[in-house]
């Protein structure tokens, strides 16, 4: 299986280590206990933050990310908020890898904040839908009361999802953003699509609200992009948007993600592991996924991230094919940009 959509060529505008203040890379060696001698920028996930795999005179490598003077102003935030989650959640260190740090130029979100990390080395490979179980099964529930942790319904980002209301309900109301949705489509019959089922959405996505399954931890951005697949096993990166609330939410991100990129189909993934989720739950929790993409994919694409709008067009078409296979929706029309099988 290949991906759903053609990929953009370009790569996110990342500042060299060349860019790194001075002071902030003595420190960054004071963590590292040794003398930087190169730095590679690291990419894989659709962000423009600073990330970078750095090594030491010794051959140990490390992985540093974070903000610069450039990044986008909820950048700094973010970074926080995943050290916090380091430092407060004990059984992160079963599934992710090991924190180190953080230094900081003292300029708050308009300047350099760099967190540091052991390096896992990503073995493209391993990928399999085995090793994904695996670490699904390695999933951290435990540490959650006591924690500073929000709920994802309350979160500034993840609350967007769980809203009723907009995403579809706008789309339906909207004759703009109507036909801004629709131009994702190659095919002229998208409008008659939308019509016959975009009330099913709007219904749908309301559930989203009322979701019957207990809290847990919340990656909030579980795609295969931040996954790393190793012969000792799987890690799971990036953990800004972690909060608590239902299981459904990572699962349904993460099946859409492998169907996106091609590993396999959502079901298919869904077979393999479905984590006790109900069809009711996962019906209503891919209508709010996709009700959110459906506002973003057909906005401008963003210079510094030529990638994110193919990103979410992608988690879009595998959230509908999934929905369509259901039996909620009718099969999605042709996006511009589809492979053909």
């Amino acid at each position: 299986m290949h991906s759903l959509l053609a990929e953009p060529v370009g790569r996110e505008k990342k500042p060299g280590f060349y860019n790194v203040p001075a002071g902030i890379v003595l420190r960054l060696q004071e963590i590292c206990q040794g003398r930087i001698i190169a730095a590679e920028t690291a990419f894989g996930g659709f962000s423009a933050s600073a990330s970078f795999v750095i090594s030491l005179f010794d051959g140990k490598k490390f992985f540093v990310k974070g903000t610069h003077p450039q990044d986008t102003s909820h950048g700094a935030e973010n970074l926080r908020q995943e050290i916090m989650a380091y430092e407060t959640i004990q059984s992160l260190g079963d599934i992710a890898p090991g924190y180190l740090g953080v230094v900081s130029d003292g300029k708050g979100d308009d300047g350099w904040m760099l967190g540091v990390w052991e390096f896992v080395r990503h073995e493209p490979g391993l990928v399999s839908l085995d090793a994904i179980v695996s670490a699904l099964k390695k999933w951290p529930e435990k540490d959650i009361e006591g924690t500073a942790l929000v709920s994802s319904a309350s979160h500034v980002f993840i609350g967007r999802f769980f809203d009723g209301e907009k995403k579809w309900e706008r789309i339906k109301s909207n004759e703009d953003v109507r036909k801004s949705f629709l131009s994702l489509f190659a095919d002229p019959k998208a409008g008659a699509w939308l019509e016959q089922n975009i009330s099913a959405l709007c219904l749908l996505q309301k559930e989203g609200m009322n979701l019957g399954q207990p809290e847990c931890i919340v990656h909030g951005d579980l795609r295969l992009d931040n996954m790393l697949f190793t012969s000792s096993g799987p890690y799971v990166i990036d953990w800004p948007n972690i909060t608590l609330g239902p299981r459904v939410f990572d699962l349904a991100f993460l099946y859409s993600s492998v169907e996106a990129f091609g590993l396999c189909p959502f079901d298919e993934a869904l077979k393999a592991y479905n984590g006790n989720v109900s069809q009711e739950d996962m019906s209503a929790m891919l209508a709010c996924l996709s009700g959110y993409f459906a506002e973003q994919a057909y906005r401008a694409v963003p210079p510094i991230m030529p990638r994110l709008r193919w990103m979410q067009r992608s988690m879009l078409l595998a959230q509908l094919n999934q929905l369509a296979r259901l039996g909620i929706i009718e099969s999605p029309p042709q996006m511009h940009g589809e492979m053909q099988p």
